[in-house]
């Protein structure tokens, strides 16, 4: 563009200059003066036209996005699909506040009496998140987050729990180790450690009573990727999750041999990948479309009397489909609807997020 307004200068500058050079050229010429009308009118034609121009490309050059605001563009993309690939300015704060629901149905079957029959169950599950991010430098990003759950379990009509309470607690930081051009890939190391703060599974009576956290300790390692692609943006992460086991325990359950109580517990660890693409709609609307994939090892138990079992590993999948709102200059809203793929994943999930952005 630059190129294109520095050659209709020097067009225009050209035209100024020889223009009298070939007035008294036709003059000497003995060319008439109505064939020299002529070759002036139609020069100062081309000279309008050649400033017309200029200022066309001047308008388109002013139009075109500056590299700041493709930056900005491509972060409000990312932010509606996960605050892992977007990391905040030096001392900012960011904080957000995430809702999601979840539904789980099944069909099993039971021996009521004398006569087999089968019955249904749902699971509803109600979270409330809210988030802070912080900018310690422009390459490092701390966070925190803190759930509170709503969880609602039916059979039927004949059985039903609930329960009230937080969940774990996940604290973390995030890193890129390179920086990023306009149009090269952003590399982003997210590291979190999650804390059993929720009503652990493995100390509540399992018939009357739902458990809102996983009961153990956790670390998340994570590698988020992202690219723009002219006119869309990829995105893609790799994650592991090593769990710690639990010890102590002396919870009353079903054992291999009948009524047991449980000692101790060694969850099994997580590998996870997604990706992904998103699109800007409008400078108000983004759309997002994911699927994430995970694989968790065997879960062994080890009981009082010494029995010892252990569970099959399990395969999460679902796909996603997310839209960003941009509300006004400071404030947008996310919505995610995710539909589960196995047996392993909610059936239908749906979650909305506001960030709110401080400068400190």
């Amino acid at each position: 563009m630059r190129r294109a307004g520095t050659l209709l200068s020097w067009i225009v500058v050209m035209t100024v200059l020889f223009l009298p050079a070939v007035t008294a050229s036709a003059e000497t010429a003995g060319q008439s003066p109505a064939e020299l009308e002529t070759l002036v009118t139609e020069l100062e034609e081309l000279k309008k036209e050649l400033a017309k121009l200029k200022q066309e490309a001047e308008v388109r050059k002013q139009l075109e996005a500056t590299n700041e605001e493709k930056t900005e563009e491509g972060e409000r993309i990312l932010t509606a699909v996960g605050q892992e690939y977007v990391l905040r300015k030096e001392g900012s704060l960011g904080i957000t506040y995430g809702a999601s629901y979840a539904y789980n149905s099944s069909d099993v079957l039971e021996n009521a009496k004398t006569q087999l029959r089968v019955d249904h169950l749902s699971n509803h599950s109600l979270s409330n998140r809210v988030s802070f991010q912080y900018g310690f430098r422009n390459f490092l990003t701390v966070n925190a987050a803190l759930p509170f759950l709503y969880k609602w379990d039916q059979q039927s009509t004949s059985s039903e729990r609930n329960a009230t309470d937080i969940g774990d607690i996940n604290i973390g930081a995030q890193w890129q180790p390179f920086p990023s051009g306009r149009t090269s890939a952003t590399y982003i190391v997210n590291g979190s450690l999650i804390l059993p703060s929720g009503a652990s599974p493995y100390k509540i009576d399992v018939d009357e009573a739902l458990s809102t956290g996983s009961g153990f300790y956790s670390a998340l390692a994570e590698l988020s990727i992202s690219k723009p692609i002219d006119p869309i943006m990829t995105f893609g992460s790799i994650s592991y999750r090593y769990t710690h086991e639990i010890t102590g325990l002396n919870q009353a359950r079903k054992g291999p041999n009948g009524a047991s109580a449980l000692k101790e517990v060694e969850p099994g660890d997580t590998i996870g990948v997604s990706m992904g693409i998103a699109y800007a709609l409008s400078y108000q609307v983004t759309l997002n479309i994911s699927c994430q994939y995970s694989h968790t090892t065997s879960y062994k138990f080890r009981w009082h009397g010494g029995e010892r079992n252990k569970t099959g590993s399990s395969t999460a999948a679902s796909l996603n489909v997310g839209t960003g709102w941009k509300l006004s200059p400071e404030r947008s809203a996310n919505i995610t609807v995710g539909i589960g793929l196995t047996d392993a994943t909610s059936d239908f999930t749906f979650s909305f997020s506001m960030p709110f952005n401080f400068m400190l």
